[in-house]
């Protein structure tokens, strides 16, 4: 399923549940404006956060964007714009 036809909820929902898996994380326990690098993201955990999120989207994220994506909220706002 596109991004395009999901919900933000439905896109944070699998946004935060990505992320808890790379980052070994509860998903529940992962706020949506909490900087990643609190819950332990460091390079390696962002490059395999960045291929999990494009296999799941369809979506490619370029090195300069992914830099930037810093929070829950960052990431499902450029999954939504980028569909």
């Amino acid at each position: 399923m596109s991004a395009q036809t999901r919900s933000t909820a439905e896109i944070e929902s699998r946004v935060r549940a990505i992320v808890g898996e790379v980052l070994w994380v509860a998903a529940d326990d992962i706020r949506a404006a909490a900087q990643l690098i609190d819950y332990g993201l460091d390079s390696p955990t962002a490059i395999e956060l960045t291929i999990q999120l494009e296999q799941e989207f369809g979506i490619e994220i370029p090195e300069d964007a992914a830099s930037r994506l810093n929070t829950v909220d960052d990431i499902v706002a450029y999954v939504r714009d980028d569909s």
